[in-house]
């Protein structure tokens, strides 16, 4: 008896041997490898749902992506989404939560300013990499890498563009009240006298508001000549119904990042177009008027847009909040492949040494700068046909 339960136990150790050796000759590990955990915070509803949304979908996009490819050294990406509401309050508890309990190793977001600035002290005390989606100043973190250029450095590109190109040294300046605006406006005042301008009249407004006639008025009657707008999208749609019922079409409004989405021309309707409107965006916005062999579209674009509309549906349009996300997932993917896992410290080094071209520009942090891009691929355009174009005078 004794025999035969040896025997038994022999031929069992060899059949489990066996087993082993075939499954790593057919390339499948024998207990899968923990996924990569990527945590995000973003705005998928409420009143910035319009931007949390396109990041929502180019991350995920991205996903698919890299797995399809094998993941990264031999482990899946997960993204871990968490969606705020547009709520700071939410975004801070979600940040807590992705890295408490699910243990991410990096967090992306969030897609507000406001939330932003709420997730930093967390990220900051529990030593997790931050990547924000919205614009911000923030001084030098050391688990904080910037990624959209901020709008009061990209406000010395619109200055330099309207004095230079449009031979316009009087300006004036509408704003909303919260962070973004502030900061536009902040970065034309601080950049004016550079190139020979003057700040005639300054307006504000709430993002809420659905009537800018007393502002426009004001704005009319000192003359300037161009109008800086710092405004999300939808309240930059009532300010042109508006500067068409008061009739200032001889004055240009040149506008912040915040304003060329995919909605805004429906929105706003012709008085936009024509180079009246001049935003100031990335090149995305215009790719499919680039031929097909451009590096822009070649690299970026097409390989992006092609991965959205297999996971969405081939009907889905571009949207210029795609780039946020996806540049953010991008770079968090060079790092990982530099640091060679997933370790939150190791990880946070290896984004010091990320360089990396994407929609928003070219990105080479350092220990000294987290700043991220310096915008280059921001250019005027403008609106004809209810399409953006490469700006022409």
């Amino acid at each position: 008896m004794k025999r035969v339960t040896a025997a038994l136990l022999s031929v069992g150790v060899l059949f489990c041997v066996t087993c082993s050796l075939l499954s790593i000759a057919a390339g499948t590990p024998v207990q899968a490898a923990e996924p990569i955990k990527i945590g995000v915070v973003a705005s998928v509803t409420g009143p910035a749902g319009f931007v949390g949304k396109p990041e929502k979908m180019a991350i995920l996009a991205c996903q698919e992506m890299v797995n399809q490819q094998g993941g990264l050294f031999g482990r899946k990406v997960e993204i871990y989404l968490e969606d705020d509401q547009t709520n700071p309050t939410t975004a801070t508890v979600a940040t807590t939560k992705l890295i408490r309990d699910t243990k991410v190793a990096v967090i992306i977001g969030g897609s507000t300013t406001e939330a932003c600035q709420g997730m930093i002290p967390i990220c900051e005390r529990e030593q997790v990499a931050q990547l924000p989606m919205a614009p911000l100043t923030v001084y030098q973190k050391k688990w904080v890498f910037l990624v959209p250029l901020d709008d009061y450095y990209l406000a010395e590109k619109m200055v330099a563009f309207t004095v230079q190109t449009l031979g316009a040294k009087r300006l004036a300046i509408l704003n909303e009240s919260g962070p973004y605006g502030k900061k536009g406006a902040n970065g034309i005042k601080a950049h004016a006298a550079k190139y020979g301008a003057s700040i005639i009249i300054t307006e504000q407004c709430e993002s809420t508001d659905t009537d800018m006639t007393p502002q426009l008025t004001r704005i009319k009657s000192a003359k300037p000549d161009a109008l800086m707008l710092f405004t999300p999208a939808f309240t930059a749609a009532v300010v042109a119904k508006n500067y068409q019922q008061l009739s200032m079409q001889s004055i240009p409004v040149i506008t912040g990042g915040g304003v060329p989405s995919k909605e805004f021309p429906k929105l706003a309707g012709k008085v936009v177009e024509d180079g009246r409107w001049i935003p100031f965006d990335p090149i995305d916005l215009y790719a499919e008027q680039l031929p097909p062999t451009d590096p822009f579209r070649k690299d970026l674009y097409d390989p992006l847009f092609k991965a959205i509309k297999q996971l969405y549906g081939k009907d889905t349009e571009w949207d210029g909040f795609f780039r946020n996300g996806y540049d953010n997932i991008a770079i968090v993917i060079e790092a990982l492949k530099i640091a060679k896992t997933d370790d939150r410290a190791a990880l946070r080094d290896a984004l010091e040494k990320v360089k990396y071209k994407g929609f928003l520009g070219t990105f080479a942090y350092s220990p000294t700068d987290h700043q991220g891009t310096t915008g280059e691929t921001f250019m005027p355009i403008m609106i004809k046909d209810g399409k953006y174009w490469p700006y022409k005078k």
